[in-house]
């Protein structure tokens, strides 16, 4: 399945957030712990999409990069899971993942946000909801966002909540 936001300026975040949020807060419900992984170049909006999203949920979690810490976790209100949010881009190959352990938090609790998620290739194949999303500069205060998911077909409650949403994305 596949949904595309065109033309987004960047305080135009809501509706691909909120899209995002609904399909969040239903996996979750179902107790599926969904896995999003983000592609984009440096500044394409990855973080500042986060902080959307998991404000949509969290209005109070303070997000910011884990540029440097590899991980930051958010609380998900009124539950005791997290949001995780991971950045790999320092990460120089996969041999550097096993020593980290993040493989015990993906799509097994909470939501695992994944930035420069590539180098994890082999150990996200087989998780079982995984959405991916695409961010892409169309000018300096322009962007697009894809949403791709082969999973979500695999539950139909999502599925149908996807399509519904497809109509009416917020």
């Amino acid at each position: 399945m596949e949904l595309e936001f065109q033309n987004l300026k960047l305080e135009q975040l809501d509706k691909p957030a909120h899209f995002l949020a609904t399909l969040i807060e239903t996996s979750l419900e179902q107790s599926l712990f969904p896995v999003l992984l983000f592609t984009g170049t440096m500044g394409a909006g990855k973080t500042t999409f986060t902080s959307k999203l998991v404000k949509k949920i969290s209005p109070s979690a303070n997000v910011n990069s884990p540029t440097y810490t590899l991980i930051n976790q958010y609380p998900i209100s009124g539950r005791e899971d997290f949001f995780y949010h991971f950045d790999l881009h320092r990460l120089k190959s996969s041999q550097d993942l096993e020593d980290l352990g993040f493989e015990e938090i993906w799509g097994k609790t909470g939501v695992s946000i994944i930035e420069w998620w590539q180098i994890a290739k082999e150990d996200i194949r087989n998780l079982h909801l995984k959405i991916e999303v695409d961010f892409q500069i169309v000018s300096e205060d322009e962007r697009k966002i894809t949403f791709k998911s082969d999973d979500v077909d695999s539950y139909p409650i999502l599925k149908d909540l996807w399509i519904k949403m497809e109509g009416h994305p917020a």
